[in-house]
């Protein structure tokens, strides 16, 4: 994808040198930083944005809930 922004901006450079009259230099000039713009954002894209650990440790295990002893109703015979 950086490779298809580099090829329009270097064309866009070539059609601003080709250029006779002073506006249009100037519109293919902001197609440029345009196109050059997109290429930094996508190589900015590409880079991972942090590395994930080589090694992770195992989860916890889940235990069973912790049961209490209930005391006897004094209503239940």
């Amino acid at each position: 994808m950086t490779e298809e922004f580099r090829r329009r901006a270097d064309e866009c450079r070539q059609l601003a040198a080709a250029a006779r009259d002073a506006v249009d230099r100037a519109f293919w000039l902001g197609l440029l930083e345009r196109w050059q713009t997109l290429e930094k954002q996508a190589l900015e894209n590409q880079r991972p944005m942090r590395r994930e650990p080589k090694y992770r440790r195992p989860p916890e295990p889940e235990l069973p809930p912790v049961r209490r002893a209930l005391a006897p109703s004094p209503y239940v015979r």
